[in-house]
């Protein structure tokens, strides 16, 4: 990044009697940028969103917008947009009166705010002319208006709680291409939250992946991906999200699997490949995708299959191995032998961490 961030985030702390809720958060948000906070459900990241939209505290810490400091004050001259994850229209307002409402609080001339809810709303593919109420539209509409009324005011940043998360799984994944283009379009810096991985993944410039008040890993989707910091993060991150399997070495060329299964696999996924010492206790990541399923080979890891998910395309195979249960992707029309099969993971090193810490052990794989 060059030059000073256009958002910056420095220690931001806050707790709930007792309880923290954001440990230190710092940030770099570039002017123009789509971030998402990723995070289970109680992580902080909603926490975070409402103290940049003014609607909460700190406890501690800064923010800078464009190179002002906004820490203190009030949400209504921030200059920032906001949808809810309840979209919280005005349900005796209408459509436009909906869009309208910032700008009339900001005293806009009448024919100038206007202009600007016309704009709004045909920029999220709504039609100008609309004059019906909130609770006529479907819940893709209503999702939309909260976003015109939130560009409306032409933000200077726009944030998102959990936008998509009262709409249905087809109209989501439609809706979340929408919002990709809309940034594209209008180039508003745009925080969003989300627990959903797809959408962070799909959507983000970069993704700030959070656990219990804390930013864990800051990077685009793809190297947060392929290079995770953490098992959390490996575990939490795809679709599925990477199987974690806990073993420790038993030499140079073995591991030994929770139940006390020992496993010699290829030798590019030893212990000695991977420059883990004997003894040591590990967590090996193995993408769902990356597992091959065969019934003979040298170094295939034993397993049963306990269950299987037809998906479409793809088939979600659940096999039990080793004292864990493994996910594998496999195309639907693989014919699946079994139950009892052996899984090869892909030969190159594998992503592995460290028991207690969760950290990566290696950062060149």
């Amino acid at each position: 990044m060059t030059g000073s961030p256009y958002l910056r985030i420095r220690s931001i702390k806050k707790s709930y009697k007792g309880a923290v809720a954001l440990h230190d958060i710092d940030l770099d948000v570039e002017q123009g940028a789509f971030v998402s906070l990723l995070g289970p459900s109680g992580c902080g990241k909603s926490t975070l969103l409402q103290i940049l939209a003014g609607l909460l505290e700190a406890d501690g810490g800064d923010v800078q917008l464009g190179g002002e400091d906004i820490t203190n004050l009030p949400p209504w001259r921030r200059n920032i947009g906001l949808v809810f994850q309840n979209y919280a229209l005005f349900p005796h307002l209408s459509i436009r009166q909906n869009v309208r409402f910032g700008l009339d609080m900001l005293g806009m001339d009448r024919t100038e705010a206007e202009k600007r809810v016309d704009e709004s709303l045909a920029m999220v593919g709504l039609d100008p002319a609309l004059s019906r109420k909130p609770g006529e539209l479907s819940g893709g509409q209503q999702q939309r208006v909260a976003i015109a009324r939130a560009i409306a005011i032409r933000p200077r940043l726009l944030l998102l709680d959990e936008p998509l998360s009262n709409l249905d799984a087809v109209l989501r994944h439609k809706v979340r291409l929408e919002l990709r283009e809309l940034h594209d379009r209008t180039g508003i810096t745009t925080i969003m939250v989300t627990h959903d991985q797809a959408e962070a993944l799909a959507t983000s410039d970069r993704i700030a992946v959070m656990n219990g008040g804390r930013i864990l890993q800051y990077e685009a989707p793809e190297a947060l991906y392929r290079a995770p910091a953490t098992a959390f993060i490996a575990g939490f991150v795809g679709s599925p999200p990477a199987n974690l399997v806990p073993l420790s070495a038993l030499d140079n060329n073995s591991w030994t699997l929770a139940n006390g299964q020992v496993w010699k696999p290829i030798a590019s996924l030893a212990p000695r490949a991977a420059g883990v010492r004997a003894g040591a206790a590990c967590i090996m990541a193995l993408r769902p995708e990356a597992l091959a399923v065969g019934v003979s080979g040298e170094g295939g890891l034993p397993g049963r299959v306990v269950a299987i998910e037809f998906i479409g395309g793809d088939r979600l195979v659940h096999v039990e191995t080793g004292g864990t249960q493994l996910t594998v992707r496999v195309s639907a029309e693989q014919a699946m032998a079994g139950p009892d099969i052996l899984l090869f993971p892909p030969q190159e090193t594998p992503l592995l961490f460290d028991a207690n810490s969760g950290k990566r052990l290696k950062a060149d794989f």
